[in-house]
């Protein structure tokens, strides 16, 4: 039932914004008289002419028919545009995303789409994100429907939800003829890539008919790459590691055209059965149709059939010919396959020290925690295997160093210098284990009164912090709305006894309109502002029951699971100053989410910065103790050159 049956325009306009909306209906927003913000959402999945075209005329109608709106005002920035991107998930839609953040800032009142289906393909995501932005306070638009999300009745609801089952349904169908059309490449042997390093794609007007043609250049990259894996003397062979280099120092690029060969790179090219050649199908398997979440299926080209003793096929051959000229002699290609496939055996089954390899999760907790100011993890690094019955002996560095080596490695291999390389030394494996103990015993030692009257006082500093930032307290705001409002009435009690012409009236209207959305805004961060003083910041009761955990200051390290439990992450920064931030919740909380994926100058300023943490106690260990440490507990040799003074601050997260 629209609104002007049961209520007067003057008391229209007096409601909130959040009661207007719950009482509107689809033609109450469209063709009302309230001021509102708007946000237009425009999408279409692949990026062919005839969907461009349709994207085009998409946009074309819906910035149309805002503009034609005389109570609807949108800024550029709140046009969203989603090309060639598929609606069946929320991940991988950037502006969706960012329309998302903006709704949830309240940069705008209303998002306006064409159909369900441009909003989500997803029967889930659709109605989660409906409510999701009800909760924003913003309401959604859905041209083709006349829905008005804010405000669903029980046919809507039905409606909604069988537009979007079937939208879902359709992209299922889809994805899933996609999937099994893989069967039908393998009986014609077509060719299913979009590129290839070393050849250049041929295409041809029917796709069955792509085929690949060897580039001279990156063709001889691939072939040295081979030459050097596979040396006939085995003392002349390269492992993937030394081959990167050695691409980077000579000048072979890789497919992007600069000079950042890494070992994963090598890695793949080796392991490519079409540079022999041949097709190996069903590397990667769909698991969710909707998401197109795929996982590798690992399987192992099988050169031939083989045959039992009585003749029964055992294991199938499962490579298909290809039609293009091999990069690569097959009985090279295979010798790589052999050495690849013995050295990951000998690589995971072995233990060099007393740190298993081939696991992406160290068993090594210290390890798992540890992070460098420049934002990488640092990982360990073996400095003598264990031999003689003496153990393994590592230390810990920037996995950043690592992956793109240090400044000074890369210009004696002539490599092109990376910006802001990390350049922080590798950290001794005995240095954090006298951290660890030195740490614990101020944190579960007889300090416990003392870090809980620290806690509270952070408590009390961090909500002084966020009372300063609330410009206007609650009730204040509260006034000014109630005064606009006031003003609001006034104004349409004169408008309707003709005491203002009507330009004056929809000037202030407007001006009045503009403040209490305005004043809504401030009130609503104002609240959210007073409810984050009354979150805790530390759960105290909980840290006080943690803090009489026993640990054991006998041995050389804390043990492993107390470092799991315990400890958030270890931040190395210059000078060997060490941040331990602790959880002193107890629950183990996986550093995995700190991990990142390439630098941020941002990022690693908030790392080198005490002010990111709440750090509550620091300390220095001298070099002598650190000397007694080595010798007396870890019973190792003792060379000063490596050791300084270590500062110690303990944070709390």
């Amino acid at each position: 039932m629209a609104l002007t049956s049961k209520y007067t325009q003057e008391q229209i306009q007096a409601m909130d914004l959040i009661s207007y909306f719950r009482e509107a209906v689809f033609d109450d927003i469209m063709h009302g008289s309230r001021i509102l913000r708007v946000a237009r959402y425009a999408r279409e999945s692949t990026n062919h002419e005839d969907q461009k075209r349709a994207l085009d005329s998409q946009i074309e109608r819906l910035d149309n028919m805002i503009q034609a709106n005389i109570y609807f005002s949108m800024q550029d920035k709140h046009r969203f545009t989603e090309k060639g991107v598929s609606g069946r998930t929320t991940n991988g839609r950037a502006a969706f995303n960012l329309m998302l953040e903006a709704a949830k800032r309240h940069e705008f009142d209303i998002i306006i789409v064409q159909d369900v289906c441009r909003f989500a393909r997803n029967l889930l995501e659709l109605l989660s994100n409906i409510e999701l932005l009800k909760e924003y306070g913003v309401g959604l638009i859905i041209l083709d429907g006349n829905y008005w999300t804010f405000n669903l009745n029980d046919t809507d609801i039905v409606r909604i939800a069988l537009e979007g089952g079937m939208a879902q349904g359709e992209s299922m169908r889809t994805a899933k003829r996609v999937s099994n059309g893989v069967a039908s490449y393998r009986d014609r042997g077509q060719l299913v890539v979009s590129g290839l390093f070393g050849y250049d794609l041929v295409r041809n007007i029917n796709p069955q008919l792509n085929t690949l043609k060897i580039n001279p250049e990156r063709g001889l990259t691939v072939r040295k790459i081979f030459e050097l894996y596979t040396h006939p003397k085995l003392e002349k062979r390269v492992g993937t590691s030394a081959i990167a280099d050695y691409l980077n120092s000579n000048g072979y690029k890789t497919d992007s055209g600069d000079l950042n060969w890494t070992a994963s790179k090598v890695n793949r090219v080796l392991k490519n059965e079409k540079y022999m050649g041949y097709i190996l199908y069903g590397k990667f398997k769909v698991v969710d149709t909707m998401t197109k979440k795929k996982v590798a299926t690992k399987i192992k080209p099988v050169r031939e059939d083989v045959y039992d003793d009585d003749g029964n096929i055992v294991e199938k051959c499962n490579l298909i010919k290809g039609d293009w000229e091999p990069l690569i002699n097959e009985e090279v290609w295979w010798l790589a396959y052999d050495i690849r496939a013995g050295r990951a055996a000998e690589y995971i089954y072995s233990k060099k020290g007393n740190i298993r390899n081939g696991l992406r999760e160290s068993a090594d907790a210290i390890a798992n925690k540890s992070f460098c100011q420049c934002g990488y993890s640092r990982s360990p690094q073996y400095i003598h295997v264990a031999k003689d019955g003496k153990e393994a002996q590592f230390r810990y560095a920037c996995r950043w160093q690592i992956i793109s080596r240090t400044n000074e490695y890369r210009v004696t291999h002539n490599l092109p210098e990376i910006p802001d390389l990390c350049n922080l030394d590798g950290t001794s494996e005995m240095k954090l284990w006298l951290m660890s103990i030195k740490v614990f015993e101020f944190v579960f030692g007889e300090r416990k009164e003392e870090i809980l009257e620290i806690l509270r006082r952070l408590e009390e500093a961090h909500k002084h912090v966020i009372q300063k930032g609330v410009n206007k307290p609650v009730y204040e705001l509260e006034n000014d709305l109630e005064r606009v409002l006031t003003q609001l009435d006034s104004l349409h009690l004169k408008e309707l006894a003709n005491e203002i012409d009507d330009s004056t009236y929809k000037r202030l209207l407007s001006k009045l309109t503009e403040d209490k959305q305005k004043i809504e805004t401030e009130l609503e961060n104002s609240k959210l502002e007073e409810a984050r003083c009354s979150r805790k910041l530390f759960d105290l009761k909980m840290i006080e029951q943690r803090l009489d955990t026993y640990v054991d200051f006998t041995g050389k390290k804390v043990s492993n699971d107390l470092i799991n439990m315990f400890v958030e992450r270890i931040i190395y920064r210059e000078n060997d100053e060490f941040v331990w931030e602790m959880n002193l919740v107890g629950s183990p909380s996986d550093a995995r989410k700190y991990r990142i994926k390439e630098y941020s100058k941002e990022h690693s300023d908030e790392l080198k910065s005490d002010d990111t943490f709440n750090i509550i106690h620091k300390f220095m260990i001298s070099v002598e103790e650190c000397e007694r440490f080595v010798k007396d507990v870890c019973g190792r040799r003792f060379v000063p050159k490596f050791w300084r003074p270590i500062v110690v601050k303990i944070a709390v997260k």
